[in-house]
């Protein structure tokens, strides 16, 4: 069985996905599968995915969703993931998008962190998040440090610069219901609902190197959701929980514990 499992999410962005396999791919640590997991995206985009499936180590997997309606009624990402673990069978689990790109010694530096430190259960890494424009120009970036063990992860720590134990997930299941929440109140922050689940429980540990780089663009969740010109898809959604929710809960959760 592999050591890690991946799992990346895609949606039609066949622009960025191909660099972001191929990053997977050329990992330096090779001990690994990698679920393709996409949402039944339109023709350009698996036509870039198609070349990749001869590797035997990806599995690909696509949704049969067709509608608007039906693409907001649940955290679609969310979904896949799920998915994809119920599939897993690695000892780590680590996650990527289809506009993301792995640093080639990221799964190395992650795996070998776990493995000297057995009794950690999560690690995180930095990371850099570059914006761009619709000519797809860098407007500007942002990195996000990793410095401290962090019991409040939800909004600090980005959905692909995690790696976590593959037996956390029976605990995160058991408690609350599934493993990432599909409830669609949480589009726009799937990776920090999934992690305050985490943070019950565990500690993230750090690792302060940008070991990914995610690209923010105009067809991102992100950008949707706080473009000035709502779409389609943004006027269907709910209203979105927040971050501050997540982190005062995890708090007083904190101070509860401690008192």
């Amino acid at each position: 069985m592999p050591k890690v499992s991946v799992i990346l999410t895609s949606f039609n962005k066949h622009e960025y996905i191909a660099k972001s396999i191929q990053a997977i791919l050329d990992q330096t640590y090779q001990d690994f599968e990698l679920f393709i997991m996409d949402d039944n995206s339109n023709s350009e985009t698996l036509a870039v995915i198609e070349p990749f499936l001869s590797d035997k180590r990806v599995k690909f997997f696509k949704s049969n969703i067709q509608t608007m309606e039906e693409r907001v009624e649940k955290t679609r990402y969310a979904v896949l993931i799920n998915q994809a673990l119920q599939l897993a069978e690695g000892e780590y689990v680590t996650y990527a998008t289809d506009d993301n790109v792995y640093n080639r010694r990221r799964l190395e530096k992650m795996v070998g962190y776990l493995e000297q430190h057995p009794k950690v259960m999560v690690v995180y890494s930095a990371s850099q998040t570059r914006y761009l424009n619709e000519m797809k120009e860098i407007t500007h970036s942002i990195t996000r440090p990793a410095r401290t063990i962090s019991w409040l992860a939800p909004c600090m720590t980005d959905h692909c610069s995690v790696m976590h134990r593959m037996s956390i997930l029976p605990q995160i299941k058991k408690a609350f219901g599934s493993y990432w929440d599909e409830d669609h109140q949480f589009y726009r922050l799937g990776d920090a609902r999934f992690f305050w689940r985490i943070n019950h429980f565990w500690a993230f540990y750090p690792i302060n190197e940008v070991l990914d780089e995610n690209y923010i663009t105009p067809k991102s969740i992100h950008a949707q959701l706080f473009n000035d010109s709502p779409n389609q898809f943004s006027k269907l959604l709910p209203p979105q929980r927040t971050c501050k929710e997540l982190r005062e809960y995890l708090r007083a959760l904190r101070r509860r514990d401690e008192g």
